[in-house]
């Protein structure tokens, strides 16, 4: 078990440090996007007028695509040799790969409860100086992307993003294994843009959100297939 969290922790501490950075300039950059509305508005606009102009959508996207190229260049081994670490513990390349998923997974968790933080926090402020009940539940709904972000009474939408979630983390995971080999690691782009171009959709978009979470699975899970694959085989 000691071997098994060694490998944990060495993806952590891989990846931790940099998404602490990146999530303290999102913040930031949402904050001054949301502090310059804010003083625009002076109480002649919406919330959800403001929370448009803040534009969390693109500047969550950009710090998607930067957490996933985080992701996937770990264990790449451009800087740090994590492999002969990793060879010398003695795991199968199976479980190594399966520890990146989940820890890969868990961090993109972070980002979006990071970004949905970020959007209740603006909401709790904009309630501080003009009390509107029921704000925040009011602005998730009306507001396309955090919709989608959150949906609060659509269950699809959330199995949607748990299979995006799970899609991205393991295509991740399969970027650096096919990288070691010289091969084109295509999935983790093909997911991480799909996630990118067709994240937000309206309200009701079941056919569409099924069609998005069934193509991006079967993506991760075809790269997926082909690394253990070739993994067992080389063991």
């Amino acid at each position: 078990m000691r071997k098994h969290l060694s490998v944990l922790m060495l993806y952590v501490r891989s990846t931790l440090y940099k998404f602490l950075l990146l999530m303290l300039a999102m913040a930031a950059v949402q904050g001054v996007l949301f502090a310059l509305a804010f003083r625009r508005a002076e109480g002649l606009f919406e919330l959800n007028t403001i929370m448009h102009q803040v534009r969390p959508d693109i500047v969550s996207a950009a710090c998607f695509l930067l957490l996933c190229a985080l992701l996937c260049l770990t264990g790449c081994e451009f800087g740090s040799k994590s492999g002969y670490t990793l060879s010398r513990l003695r795991i199968s390349r199976q479980m190594i790969f399966l520890w990146q998923s989940i820890v890969n997974a868990s961090f993109i968790f972070m980002l979006w409860a990071a970004q949905v933080g970020i959007a209740l926090t603006f909401c709790g402020i904009y309630t501080i100086y003009y009390p509107q009940e029921q704000a925040a539940m009011l602005v998730f709904y009306s507001n396309s992307f955090l919709h989608n972000l959150l949906p609060l009474s659509e269950t699809g939408v959330l199995v949607r993003n748990i299979a995006l979630l799970c899609a991205i983390a393991v295509s991740s995971a399969c970027f650096p294994v096919r990288m070691r080999r010289g091969e084109k690691p295509a999935a983790a782009i093909a997911v991480a843009l799909i996630c990118v171009v067709f994240f937000v959709r309206p309200m009701g978009s079941f056919i569409g959100n099924a069609m998005l979470s069934m193509v991006t699975l079967a993506i991760s899970a075809y790269a997926a297939h082909a690394v253990c694959s070739r993994e067992a085989s080389d063991e």
